[in-house]
Protein backbone atom coordinates (compact mmCIF):
# COMPACT_ATOMS: atom_id res chain seq x y z
CA UNK A 1 0.00 0.00 0.00
CA UNK A 2 1.57 3.10 -1.38
CA UNK A 3 1.00 6.75 0.80
CA UNK A 4 1.16 9.86 -0.51
CA UNK A 5 2.49 12.35 2.50
CA UNK A 6 1.44 15.97 1.98
CA UNK A 7 3.73 18.06 4.04
CA UNK A 8 1.65 20.80 5.70
CA UNK A 9 2.80 24.32 5.70
CA UNK A 10 2.94 25.34 9.69
CA UNK A 11 3.02 29.17 9.06
CA UNK A 12 -0.02 30.78 10.64
CA UNK A 13 -1.21 27.98 12.43
CA UNK A 14 -2.14 30.70 15.54
CA UNK A 15 -0.34 28.48 18.15
CA UNK A 16 3.03 27.62 18.50
CA UNK A 17 3.34 23.94 18.42
CA UNK A 18 6.15 21.78 20.61
CA UNK A 19 7.99 19.82 17.82
CA UNK A 20 8.48 23.59 16.38
CA UNK A 21 9.69 24.86 19.84
CA UNK A 22 12.03 21.54 19.90
CA UNK A 23 13.71 21.96 16.56
CA UNK A 24 14.11 25.77 17.29
CA UNK A 25 15.93 24.89 20.22
CA UNK A 26 18.20 22.61 18.64
CA UNK A 27 18.81 25.03 15.41
CA UNK A 28 20.25 27.36 18.23
CA UNK A 29 23.02 24.76 19.75
CA UNK A 30 26.23 25.66 18.97
CA UNK A 31 29.55 24.75 20.67
CA UNK A 32 32.66 26.79 21.98
CA UNK A 33 34.79 25.57 18.99
CA UNK A 34 33.89 23.69 15.70
CA UNK A 35 35.46 25.38 13.03
CA UNK A 36 38.29 22.56 12.58
CA UNK A 37 35.72 19.97 12.26
CA UNK A 38 33.17 21.39 10.77
CA UNK A 39 35.43 22.78 8.14
CA UNK A 40 36.61 19.96 7.56
CA UNK A 41 33.00 18.05 7.31
CA UNK A 42 32.31 20.77 4.65
CA UNK A 43 34.85 20.29 2.67
CA UNK A 44 34.35 16.51 2.42
CA UNK A 45 30.48 16.99 1.28
CA UNK A 46 31.16 20.04 -0.45
CA UNK A 47 28.43 18.61 -3.02
CA UNK A 48 26.19 20.10 -0.20
CA UNK A 49 25.20 23.40 0.77
CA UNK A 50 24.96 24.49 4.93
CA UNK A 51 26.77 21.59 5.78
CA UNK A 52 28.90 23.88 7.92
CA UNK A 53 25.85 25.45 9.66
CA UNK A 54 24.58 21.58 10.32
CA UNK A 55 27.39 20.91 11.82
CA UNK A 56 27.83 23.71 14.24
CA UNK A 57 24.46 22.20 15.86
CA UNK A 58 25.29 19.00 15.70
CA UNK A 59 28.42 19.59 17.61
CA UNK A 60 26.36 21.65 19.98
CA UNK A 61 23.70 19.27 21.13
CA UNK A 62 26.76 16.63 21.82
CA UNK A 63 28.04 19.49 24.14
CA UNK A 64 24.43 20.28 25.60
CA UNK A 65 22.75 16.85 26.12
CA UNK A 66 22.29 16.71 29.09
CA UNK A 67 21.15 19.88 29.46
CA UNK A 68 18.38 19.77 27.03
CA UNK A 69 15.01 19.99 27.79
CA UNK A 70 11.93 19.78 25.57
CA UNK A 71 8.17 20.25 25.16
CA UNK A 72 5.38 18.06 24.24
CA UNK A 73 4.36 14.39 24.96
CA UNK A 74 7.53 13.15 24.85
CA UNK A 75 9.45 15.57 26.35
CA UNK A 76 11.16 13.17 28.64
CA UNK A 77 13.00 11.14 25.78
CA UNK A 78 15.75 13.58 24.24
CA UNK A 79 16.98 10.58 22.25
CA UNK A 80 13.99 10.66 19.88
CA UNK A 81 13.67 14.01 19.79
CA UNK A 82 17.41 14.78 18.44
CA UNK A 83 17.02 11.81 15.89
CA UNK A 84 14.01 13.23 14.29
CA UNK A 85 15.45 16.43 14.35
CA UNK A 86 18.74 15.01 12.67
CA UNK A 87 17.32 13.06 10.07
CA UNK A 88 15.09 16.19 9.19
CA UNK A 89 17.98 18.18 8.54
CA UNK A 90 19.76 15.62 6.60
CA UNK A 91 17.02 15.39 4.24
CA UNK A 92 16.65 18.68 3.62
CA UNK A 93 20.36 19.73 3.27
CA UNK A 94 20.40 20.90 -0.34
CA UNK A 95 22.18 18.74 -3.06
CA UNK A 96 23.67 20.61 -5.98
CA UNK A 97 20.56 22.14 -7.84
CA UNK A 98 18.00 20.03 -5.56
CA UNK A 99 16.08 21.02 -2.64
CA UNK A 100 16.22 18.22 -1.03
CA UNK A 101 17.59 14.84 -0.62
CA UNK A 102 16.44 10.98 -1.39
CA UNK A 103 18.63 9.21 0.22
CA UNK A 104 21.34 10.36 3.09
CA UNK A 105 23.75 7.57 3.35
CA UNK A 106 26.39 9.10 2.47
CA UNK A 107 25.95 11.93 4.63
CA UNK A 108 25.50 9.57 7.76
CA UNK A 109 28.59 7.52 6.48
CA UNK A 110 31.20 10.82 6.43
CA UNK A 111 29.57 11.81 10.20
CA UNK A 112 30.22 8.32 11.76
CA UNK A 113 33.91 8.79 10.02
CA UNK A 114 33.95 12.49 11.71
CA UNK A 115 33.02 12.43 15.22
CA UNK A 116 33.12 10.52 17.82
CA UNK A 117 29.45 10.45 19.55
CA UNK A 118 29.84 11.56 23.38
CA UNK A 119 28.98 8.05 25.71
CA UNK A 120 25.61 10.01 27.22
CA UNK A 121 24.44 10.08 23.74
CA UNK A 122 25.53 6.33 21.80
CA UNK A 123 22.71 5.04 24.02
CA UNK A 124 20.30 7.05 21.32
CA UNK A 125 21.54 5.06 18.75
CA UNK A 126 21.52 8.35 16.16
CA UNK A 127 21.21 6.10 13.03
CA UNK A 128 19.16 3.37 13.36
CA UNK A 129 16.13 5.58 11.48
CA UNK A 130 15.27 4.79 7.73
CA UNK A 131 17.64 6.47 5.37
CA UNK A 132 15.08 7.28 2.57
CA UNK A 133 13.26 10.15 2.66
CA UNK A 134 9.75 8.74 1.90
CA UNK A 135 9.67 6.12 4.90
CA UNK A 136 11.19 9.12 7.11
CA UNK A 137 8.28 11.39 6.36
CA UNK A 138 5.73 9.14 7.04
CA UNK A 139 7.54 8.44 10.55
CA UNK A 140 8.10 12.14 11.25
CA UNK A 141 4.47 13.08 10.78
CA UNK A 142 3.06 10.42 12.41
CA UNK A 143 5.82 11.35 15.64
CA UNK A 144 4.93 15.13 15.29
CA UNK A 145 1.38 14.69 15.35
CA UNK A 146 1.22 12.47 18.46
CA UNK A 147 4.03 15.06 20.00
CA UNK A 148 1.39 17.87 19.22
CA UNK A 149 -1.93 16.38 19.90
CA UNK A 150 -2.42 17.59 23.73
CA UNK A 151 -1.46 21.11 23.19
CA UNK A 152 -3.30 21.31 19.73
CA UNK A 153 -6.68 19.89 22.09
CA UNK A 154 -5.92 22.05 24.59
CA UNK A 155 -5.78 25.41 22.43
CA UNK A 156 -9.51 24.20 20.63
CA UNK A 157 -10.58 24.11 23.99
CA UNK A 158 -9.96 27.35 25.11
CA UNK A 159 -10.64 28.73 21.74
CA UNK A 160 -14.54 26.86 21.93
CA UNK A 161 -12.75 24.94 18.84
CA UNK A 162 -12.59 28.23 16.81
CA UNK A 163 -9.47 27.82 14.43
CA UNK A 164 -8.50 29.69 11.36
CA UNK A 165 -7.90 27.72 8.02
CA UNK A 166 -4.15 26.84 8.26
CA UNK A 167 -4.82 25.33 11.73
CA UNK A 168 -7.68 23.40 9.75
CA UNK A 169 -5.68 21.99 7.53
CA UNK A 170 -3.14 21.20 9.21
CA UNK A 171 -5.36 18.78 11.72
CA UNK A 172 -7.21 17.16 8.87
CA UNK A 173 -4.02 16.32 6.83
CA UNK A 174 -1.99 14.49 9.85
CA UNK A 175 -4.87 13.30 11.14
CA UNK A 176 -5.11 11.24 8.02
CA UNK A 177 -1.29 10.17 7.69
CA UNK A 178 -1.82 9.14 11.27
CA UNK A 179 -4.67 7.24 10.58
CA UNK A 180 -3.54 6.06 6.90
CA UNK A 181 -0.06 4.87 8.09
CA UNK A 182 -1.24 3.01 11.16
CA UNK A 183 -3.65 1.08 9.02
CA UNK A 184 -0.90 0.57 6.88
CA UNK A 185 1.33 -0.90 9.41
CA UNK A 186 -1.27 -3.31 11.10
CA UNK A 187 -1.47 -5.18 7.54
CA UNK A 188 0.52 -8.07 7.07
CA UNK A 189 2.52 -7.05 4.04
CA UNK A 190 4.00 -4.04 5.43
CA UNK A 191 4.21 -4.57 9.47
CA UNK A 192 8.30 -5.20 9.19
CA UNK A 193 8.95 -1.82 7.65
CA UNK A 194 10.98 0.68 9.71
CA UNK A 195 9.01 3.59 9.42
CA UNK A 196 6.17 1.37 11.37
CA UNK A 197 8.60 1.60 14.49
CA UNK A 198 7.49 4.71 14.76
CA UNK A 199 4.65 3.50 16.80
CA UNK A 200 6.47 2.18 19.40
CA UNK A 201 7.99 5.61 20.35
CA UNK A 202 4.39 7.20 20.82
CA UNK A 203 3.17 4.16 23.25
CA UNK A 204 1.17 6.19 25.96
CA UNK A 205 0.59 9.05 23.79
CA UNK A 206 -2.60 10.43 24.46
CA UNK A 207 -4.74 10.36 21.05
CA UNK A 208 -8.15 9.82 20.94
CA UNK A 209 -9.12 8.27 17.46
CA UNK A 210 -12.62 8.11 18.42
CA UNK A 211 -13.29 11.50 18.44
CA UNK A 212 -10.44 12.76 15.92
CA UNK A 213 -9.56 16.97 16.32
CA UNK A 214 -11.43 19.34 14.51
CA UNK A 215 -12.29 22.92 14.40
CA UNK A 216 -14.62 25.44 12.96
CA UNK A 217 -13.10 27.35 10.67
CA UNK A 218 -13.09 31.72 11.84
CA UNK A 219 -15.07 33.51 8.91
CA UNK A 220 -16.21 36.34 8.02
CA UNK A 221 -19.56 35.50 10.52
CA UNK A 222 -17.12 34.49 13.50
CA UNK A 223 -15.56 37.80 13.37
CA UNK A 224 -18.64 39.57 12.71
CA UNK A 225 -20.47 38.24 16.24
CA UNK A 226 -16.83 38.72 18.16
CA UNK A 227 -17.35 42.29 17.28
CA UNK A 228 -20.95 43.15 17.50
CA UNK A 229 -24.22 42.33 15.61
CA UNK A 230 -24.24 45.61 14.29
CA UNK A 231 -21.94 45.16 11.66
CA UNK A 232 -23.29 42.25 10.31
CA UNK A 233 -26.29 44.00 10.27
CA UNK A 234 -25.50 46.52 8.25
CA UNK A 235 -23.76 43.62 5.68
CA UNK A 236 -27.35 42.10 5.28
CA UNK A 237 -29.01 45.51 4.95
CA UNK A 238 -26.50 46.36 2.49
CA UNK A 239 -26.48 43.05 0.65
CA UNK A 240 -30.30 43.75 0.43
CA UNK A 241 -30.16 47.14 -0.89
CA UNK A 242 -27.87 45.75 -3.63
CA UNK A 243 -29.91 42.94 -4.83
CA UNK A 244 -32.72 45.18 -4.81
CA UNK A 245 -31.44 47.52 -6.78
CA UNK A 246 -30.06 45.46 -9.30
CA UNK A 247 -33.54 43.85 -9.59
CA UNK A 248 -35.52 47.18 -10.44
CA UNK A 249 -36.22 47.23 -14.01
CA UNK A 250 -35.24 50.37 -16.24
CA UNK A 251 -39.08 51.13 -16.83
CA UNK A 252 -39.78 51.45 -13.04
CA UNK A 253 -36.89 53.77 -13.00
CA UNK A 254 -38.63 56.33 -15.47
CA UNK A 255 -42.14 56.17 -14.25
CA UNK A 256 -40.49 57.08 -10.65
CA UNK A 257 -38.74 60.22 -11.90
CA UNK A 258 -41.63 61.11 -14.38
CA UNK A 259 -44.37 61.13 -11.91
CA UNK A 260 -42.97 63.76 -9.60
CA UNK A 261 -42.21 65.98 -12.04
CA UNK A 262 -46.07 65.83 -13.06
CA UNK A 263 -46.96 66.66 -9.89
CA UNK A 264 -45.33 69.42 -9.38
CA UNK A 265 -46.66 70.97 -13.17
CA UNK A 266 -49.94 70.06 -12.10
CA UNK A 267 -49.92 71.55 -8.43
CA UNK A 268 -48.26 75.06 -9.64
CA UNK A 269 -50.68 74.93 -12.39
CA UNK A 270 -53.47 75.14 -9.94
CA UNK A 271 -52.16 77.72 -7.41
CA UNK A 272 -51.66 79.77 -10.83
CA UNK A 273 -55.17 79.64 -12.50
CA UNK A 274 -56.67 79.26 -9.51
CA UNK A 275 -55.81 80.90 -6.36
CA UNK A 276 -54.36 85.03 -5.84
CA UNK A 277 -50.98 83.35 -6.19
CA UNK A 278 -50.82 84.74 -10.24
CA UNK A 279 -51.67 88.07 -8.57
CA UNK A 280 -49.22 88.38 -5.68
CA UNK A 281 -46.72 86.97 -8.32
CA UNK A 282 -47.10 89.65 -11.10
CA UNK A 283 -47.03 92.35 -7.61
CA UNK A 284 -43.90 90.67 -6.30
CA UNK A 285 -42.72 90.55 -9.52
CA UNK A 286 -43.15 94.12 -10.36
CA UNK A 287 -42.20 95.57 -7.21
CA UNK A 288 -38.76 93.73 -7.91
CA UNK A 289 -37.91 95.49 -10.67
CA UNK A 290 -39.03 98.88 -9.67
CA UNK A 291 -36.49 98.41 -6.69
CA UNK A 292 -33.54 96.98 -8.92
CA UNK A 293 -34.63 99.97 -11.82
CA UNK A 294 -34.11 102.32 -8.84
CA UNK A 295 -30.97 100.80 -7.67
CA UNK A 296 -29.53 101.10 -11.10
CA UNK A 297 -30.60 104.41 -11.09
CA UNK A 298 -28.97 105.50 -7.90
CA UNK A 299 -25.98 103.50 -8.53
CA UNK A 300 -25.54 105.83 -12.04
CA UNK A 301 -26.24 109.14 -10.39
CA UNK A 302 -23.30 108.18 -7.40
CA UNK A 303 -21.00 107.33 -10.57
CA UNK A 304 -21.65 110.52 -12.32
CA UNK A 305 -20.75 112.70 -9.41
CA UNK A 306 -17.94 111.12 -8.38
CA UNK A 307 -16.79 111.34 -12.32
CA UNK A 308 -17.35 115.13 -11.79
CA UNK A 309 -15.49 115.58 -8.84
CA UNK A 310 -12.47 113.26 -10.56
CA UNK A 311 -12.47 115.81 -13.41
CA UNK A 312 -12.39 119.09 -10.94
CA UNK A 313 -9.06 118.15 -9.68
CA UNK A 314 -7.22 117.93 -13.06
CA UNK A 315 -8.41 121.24 -13.98
CA UNK A 316 -5.09 124.01 -14.09
CA UNK A 317 -4.68 127.41 -14.75
CA UNK A 318 -1.88 128.44 -17.56
CA UNK A 319 -1.01 131.76 -17.53
CA UNK A 320 -0.53 133.68 -21.42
Amino acid sequence: MSLNIIIVPIDGLGISLPYTLNYNKLNNNKPYISDDICGKLDNELNNYDGVFEFCENYTGIFENFAKLSFTGQFNHDSCTIVKFWLYDRLFNLPFRDKKVNNDISEIILKLKENFNVPENVKICDLFNFPHLKEDFDKMKSVYDYATNYSTVETYLNDKSFICNQNLSNYINANYEIYINTKNSCNSDNIKNKKYCKVFDYIKGAHINENYPLSCKVKGLETIIDTEGHIVISMEKESSAISEQKDSIPFSNIIMAVIFPLLGIFFFSFILYKFTTFKSWLKSHLLKKKIIQNYEDEEYMQEHLSESYRTDGHHIYYHPS
